[in-house]
């Protein structure tokens, strides 16, 4: 069966962004996804992520940060209600940390509004903190929480709107190149071609659809845990916040927009990972070890914050070697583009990246400059897509 010009394979926020954007240029597009619209298997359900541009993670990151930022701000003026929950960002270490001094230099370099405080400042200016003397804090204002769940869909109506078909419950098995296209074969017996195919599986990545990628991911299953702000606070003002404890434990959290707007989502980004499999739903409780590991972090955060979680569940980030992105082409053939292994940090630049994935596909120029992103950056390998 004929599909068009491009098939989009997974509609996490990846592949959500890249059928809006391949919709946008007019391409006849197919999506489709093994899963629900809204399952809880991948990376990119919940409620909400941070969104910020003083990117500790360097500065080659500043050009698809300031397009997803136009691009965020677009599709919330086209959806019409709250997307992005300007809360600004405070992001918290030690004297030797990278997350103050690096955010810094990023800030600097891209002409990005900041403020840098001691642990006075900061604990003065949003009470939930009670950080000790030895620590200090820089605090992008312009930062802001995107509302997750709901800005995906908003992605999916977006592209539906403009003529994109999506289909649910649809799993692709096998993928390959043909001389009239790419052909894919999905687990129902069908048969699709398509001009070009955008691979946005996520943790799936590890798969057989782009053997050239997954050898270089590690999908992790990563606990996040929800906590309440003490009642007489609330989460009224609350920031997006990163926290680099002096041994170099990151903390990310963000004011969660459901229960009631009392609740904190909190996680750590470099402890608590373990290889996991997002088929394999045997292991579905966070640990008690791991829950209190994660307590006595928030204790030593906040007064504001109360330690106990109410609530905890798994999400996935899929690493690559050097914990940055793959947005490329396919090495054995470039009608097949790989746009995945957020590595723990990709959702705030996903409408820059499908943007990215759309231009590849439709074989125009990207946007912004992908060589940071190439997936032959960690070497050639022997595994060749078909």
């Amino acid at each position: 069966m004929r599909t068009g010009d491009v098939l989009v394979i997974g509609l996490g926020v990846f592949g959500a962004a890249a059928a809006q954007a391949l919709a946008e240029r007019g391409a006849r597009v197919l999506a489709v996804d093994a899963h629900g619209p809204t399952h809880r298997f991948g990376s990119s359900h919940g409620e909400t992520r941070i969104f910020r541009r003083a990117y500790w993670e360097g500065t080659d990151y500043l050009p698809l940060l300031e397009r997803a930022h136009e691009r965020w701000t677009d599709l919330e003026a086209a959806y019409g209600d709250t997307l992005l929950m300007r809360t600004g960002g405070v992001f918290v270490g030690a004297e030797s940390s990278g997350v103050v001094d690096l955010s810094r230099q990023t800030a600097e370099t891209g002409g990005i509004a900041h403020e840098v405080w001691n642990a006075e400042q900061l604990n003065g200016r949003f009470p939930w903190f009670g950080v000790g003397a030895d620590m200090k804090a820089l605090y992008e204002p312009g930062a802001y929480t995107v509302l997750a769940n709901r800005a995906r869909l908003a992605m999916i109506d977006e592209a539906v709107r403009r003529g994109a078909s999506i289909r649910f419950g649809e799993e692709v098995v096998d993928l390959r190149s043909a001389a009239g296209g790419v052909t894919v074969r999905l687990r129902s017996g069908g048969t699709l071609s398509c001009d070009a195919v955008v691979v946005a599986t996520g943790p799936w990545m590890k798969g057989p659809l782009a053997p050239s990628t997954a050898r270089h991911l590690s999908p992790m299953r990563v606990p996040v845990y929800w906590f309440r702000a003490d009642p007489k606070l609330g989460t009224e003002g609350f920031p997006a916040f990163l926290y680099e404890s002096a041994d170099g434990q990151v903390v990310y959290g963000v004011p969660e927009w459901g229960e009631g707007g009392r609740e904190v989502k909190i996680g750590f980004h470099n402890r608590q990972q373990t290889p996991g499999d997002p088929t394999d739903l045997a292991r579905r409780e966070v640990s008690p070890q791991e829950r209190e590991e994660m307590a006595r972090m928030v204790a030593r955060i906040f007064t504001g914050v109360q330690p106990e979680a109410p609530r905890a569940r798994y999400c996935y980030y899929t690493l690559t070697p050097d914990g940055s992105f793959i947005i490329d082409r396919s090495p054995a053939d470039p009608r097949i583009v790989h746009t995945s292994a957020c590595s723990g940090h990709g959702f705030k630049f996903a409408p820059a990246v499908g943007e990215c994935a759309a231009a590849l596909a439709l074989g125009e120029p990207a946007p912004v400059d992908l060589a940071p992103f190439a997936g032959d950056r960690f070497g050639a390998g022997a595994a060749g897509d078909r």
